[in-house]
């Protein structure tokens, strides 16, 4: 599936129980066995109560639970939560405001999670439509969410590929989307510190690959190489060639 508007007539499942586990995972970062990745991990291995996996909405917020950027106030974790759903299976569902960091208290009622967003009207003193209206904040997330999305319209591998993926370590989720022809591997590093990924563990995905090129950031890797250091609080998606 590709990303959808959603609407009350939309015949897809909510992905709760991905939502719940992302509302706790990302201030986990120095978890026990039960907490941090493991819970995204986990939440995949269910998939099999699914009829159609696909087409499951996957979402970090909606118009009635807490805001993502209330929960979390730093730009990194709402990077390794949008590079989360725009990468799993199912459709991506984005509440309007995130791409520019709009808060909002559930605590303060639904009023407070449905502010307007800054923009759009006559005499709005900001309007985060438009670039040269946003602030350095509001800026940030937004060029962050248009080359995420941007790069995922034209990802078949996203929309329509298989998915591979392998039990956290440190923290550390890796996950590979792949059709006959295109590999993606993801790397969500939700560790504060830098982690060590060895090449040989995930090799059953990257024999037939020799480097690849992150779409975030533009980072090379070398596949031939022993090891990869993944930075704290870091998402990376390279394409594998």
């Amino acid at each position: 599936g590709k990303l959808q508007s959603f609407n009350s007539h939309c015949p897809s499942v909510m992905d709760f129980t991905l939502h719940d586990a992302i509302g706790t995972v990302f201030r986990e970062t120095d978890p026990n066995w039960f907490d941090g990745m493991i819970k995204v991990y986990e939440n995949f291995v269910n998939d099999f109560l699914y009829a159609d996996p696909n087409n499951i909405l996957v979402f970090l917020e909606n118009h009635d639970t807490q805001r993502f950027n209330q929960l979390y106030e730093n730009l990194d974790d709402y990077k390794l939560g949008m590079t989360l759903i725009n990468t799993v299976r199912g459709i991506p569902q984005i509440y309007y405001g995130s791409e520019v960091g709009m808060k909002g208290d559930k605590g303060q009622g639904d009023g407070d999670i449905r502010r307007d967003f800054p923009g759009g009207w006559k005499g709005d003193e900001i309007n985060a439509f438009e670039a040269s209206s946003r602030t350095e904040s509001q800026e940030s997330y937004h060029a962050f969410t248009k080359q995420l999305l941007n790069w995922r319209k034209n990802a078949d591998v996203i929309h329509s590929g298989k998915t591979m993926h392998f039990l956290p370590e440190n923290n550390v989720y890796v996950y590979f989307r792949y059709n006959d022809s295109e590999k993606v591997m993801v790397i969500l590093n939700n560790s504060n510190e830098d982690q060590e990924l060895k090449w040989e563990r995930f090799s059953e995905m990257l024999k037939d690959r020799r480097s690849g090129t992150c779409v975030l950031s533009g980072k090379q890797i070398d596949l031939k190489s022993e090891v990869f250091t993944a930075e704290g609080k870091q998402a990376y998606v390279f394409e594998l060639k």
